[in-house]
């Protein structure tokens, strides 16, 4: 068995997601910032089964932003993203992220994922 922590489980999708695009933050950028660029933010866990006080059974959700020159291009690396973390089973949640940032000039596109984590199989299942 295996206990995945907010620390390992977003060091895990950027790592899948840097394969889309090498420019993976953790915080919103700022003008200095190379585009486009990927925000990864906001984790967060919910512990759903423990055994023998060991969570067994957890759900996590994430949020990813492409961050870009045009809108277009936002909406194309959200689309490989989607593919990419569908493949392992993450379900996107709610409405899209769709905002135009002031102070950089960049568009925003992305979403919140979530995603079943089973701590004694070691494998990320589907929400439904």
């Amino acid at each position: 068995m295996y206990e995945l922590d907010i620390e390992n489980f977003t060091k895990f999708v950027i790592s899948k997601v840097e394969t889309l695009n090498d420019n993976i933050i953790l915080s919103n950028p700022d003008v200095s910032e190379e585009f486009p660029c990927g925000v990864v933010s906001n984790p967060m866990e919910t512990i759903k089964r423990t055994e023998d006080n060991f969570p067994i059974y957890k759900r996590f959700s994430i949020t990813i932003e492409w961050w870009t020159n045009s809108k277009y291009e936002a909406m194309a690396l959200f689309q490989k993203c989607n593919i990419l973390l569908r493949s392992m089973n993450f379900a996107l949640k709610g409405t899209p992220i769709d905002l135009y940032d002031e102070i950089t000039k960049k568009h925003r596109y992305g979403g919140r994922y979530e995603v079943n984590y089973n701590g004694i199989t070691n494998s990320f299942e589907r929400v439904i």
